[in-house]
């Protein structure tokens, strides 16, 4: 789900089944907002440390605030 933080409106929302993880869902996400919105940062959890998920992300033109995963490695 993608909320603006400003107005708490939900501007994306995927519904999918147990066998499909978070982050391969991000970039269909971030294609249900306007390309002509502004989207300045993307929040999300560990799940989306991925390679795919910040590179998606900075194609919008925003920029990532993802923890790394708990069991991340450098």
């Amino acid at each position: 789900m993608g909320i603006d933080k400003v107005t708490l409106e939900v501007r994306a929302a995927e519904v999918t089944t147990s066998n499909v993880g978070d982050a391969p869902m991000l970039p269909e996400l971030l294609a249900q907002m306007p390309s002509d919105q502004d989207s300045g940062s993307v929040t999300a959890d560990g799940a989306y440390d991925t390679r795919k998920c910040p590179d998606a992300i900075a194609a919008r033109g925003a920029g990532a605030v993802i923890p790394p995963r708990k069991n991340a490695k450098l």
